[in-house]
């Protein structure tokens, strides 16, 4: 489990730490302050040696689009000089993991026009230096020496270079991955938790009774209806919650991120929410960080806490940022009641 992150350069953070993290770690803040950039930041770490994130957390973002446009957006600004730093602290050691992203350049030909009165030659150009990929550089206090992998397009197909496995497990839950389900109800199931997972679904959506997979890898499930209907029809709701307890219940001893917790669910739903994810904390060893908008999701994962055996190992962090400066506010349990009763602006 992390203890401290930090963050430079990666999309709008210049320079970003939150110490003293918890095993359920919530960050709130305004709009563009770094909240989902804080989970980016995780992911890339957990999967320092997978090239192929950068590019799925973009798609996270809605920019599935593969061209050498893409490089600049994970730097801040757009400036590319200065690789991105992640530097996470591990929990009960001295122990740090850090990732450079690096810039990838390639030197390509550009013609030179024609001069008056000269032929055109094949050699009549011009060399430029263009940004073509990232190359990820992951190291460890145990081995300090760089595990080097990169990601770039040629002829318009992505090409990873160096990819290495590693123990770690991050599974990153966003509105743009609520369906990605088929693998992962397949992992459930092969260990015996789909009546755990139907339980859990069934206090969002009480007439389930049943889930499983069609001949044509649908999720479906029973809800007393003549046949069996996908789950992605039963409601946002439903499938938000789906999404996080898969997530849950397929990440022992591994980091779950959840962007957004809040979104498509009724307000009324968010205790049930945060019950589950800290009662599935705690159960299976998983390091929860998400971010949210919401003052009633913020309530009610204040209001759950107290019930829990992670009472103090439940944190919430605001990231407050002025111009180009971040910092992480860590709120003690009385300073979020008092926020809270006293109607001030958490987020």
């Amino acid at each position: 489990m992390f203890k401290s992150i930090k963050i430079k350069n990666l999309r709008a953070i210049t320079e970003l730490e939150v110490d003293n993290l918890g095993q359920v770690n919530l960050f709130v803040g305004q709009n563009n302050c770094g909240k989902s950039t804080v989970l980016e930041s995780l992911f890339l770490l957990i999967g320092a040696t997978n090239p192929i994130l950068p590019v799925n957390i973009n798609v996270f973002r809605g920019l599935g689009v593969h061209s050498n446009d893409i490089w600049p957006t994970y730097f801040h600004n757009f400036g590319h000089s200065t690789p991105i730093e992640i530097i996470g602290q591990i929990r009960d050691s001295a122990s740090e993991q850090r990732l450079l992203i690096c810039p990838k350049y390639r030197e390509t030909r550009v013609s030179q026009p024609l001069s008056p009165g000269k032929s055109s030659f094949v050699g009549d150009s011009k060399p430029s230096i263009e940004l073509d990929g990232l190359e990820l550089q992951y190291s460890d206090s145990q081995h300090p020496e760089p595990i080097v992998s990169r990601i770039f397009l040629r002829d318009n197909q992505l090409i990873s270079e160096g990819a290495k496995e590693r123990p770690a497990r991050g599974i990153f839950v966003s509105p743009l991955t609520e369906f990605d389900w088929k693998n992962r109800f397949d992992a459930i199931q092969v260990r015996k938790r789909v009546p755990d997972l139907i339980e859990a679904v069934s206090k969002i959506e009480p007439r389930i009774s049943d889930l499983r997979l069609n001949a044509i890898g649908l999720l479906v499930g029973d809800i007393g209806l003549a046949n069996l209907i996908p789950v992605s029809l039963m409601g946002g709701g439903t499938a938000r919650f789906l999404s996080i307890a898969m997530a849950m219940l397929d990440s022992q001893n591994g980091v779950v991120l959840i962007d957004e917790i809040d979104n498509g669910l009724h307000y009324s739903a968010q205790a049930t929410v945060w019950k589950a994810v800290l009662a599935w904390a705690e159960e299976f060893n998983v390091q929860v960080f998400s971010a949210t908008h919401s003052n009633e999701s913020v309530k009610a994962f204040s209001d759950t806490v107290d019930y829990t055996l992670l009472k103090t190992e439940s944190k919430l962090f605001r990231i407050e940022r002025q111009d180009e400066k971040f910092r992480a506010v860590e709120y003690t349990k009385e300073l979020l009641a008092d926020s809270l009763e006293s109607k001030w602006e958490v987020r």
